[in-house]
């Protein structure tokens, strides 16, 4: 199943949710781990690093509509290759793609 996710502005987080992403700060160092519940502290800490927003856990998606999500995104890439034979680097390109769209492994 997929997961739902929202990027909030800092203003809008709550202590309790749940981070989406790992959180790195300007030099790709991490500030706080994917799926760490943010307290009152960290957020006071976000602040003064100048946090601006965060990638926030908003739940899992159903098997209908991780299904449903699957199709919309296979149907919006035979779109946008719809001009490539998959024999040229358009087709190299288009599989990359999809495999990253869709979590597929490399």
């Amino acid at each position: 199943m997929g997961v739902i996710h929202q990027q909030l502005a800092l203003d809008e987080v709550t202590p309790g949710m749940v981070l989406a992403d790992n959180l790195l700060d300007a030099q790709g160092q991490i500030l706080l781990p994917k799926g760490a519940e943010l307290s009152e502290q960290m957020l006071e800490s976000l602040r003064r690093h100048d946090i601006s927003s965060l990638r926030i856990f908003m739940g899992e998606l159903s098997e209908e509509e991780a299904a449903a999500q699957r199709a919309y995104l296979q149907s919006r890439l035979t779109r946008l290759f719809r001009n490539s034979d998959g024999e040229d680097a358009n087709g190299l390109l288009q599989n990359y793609v999809r495999k990253f769209r869709l979590g597929e492994q490399p």
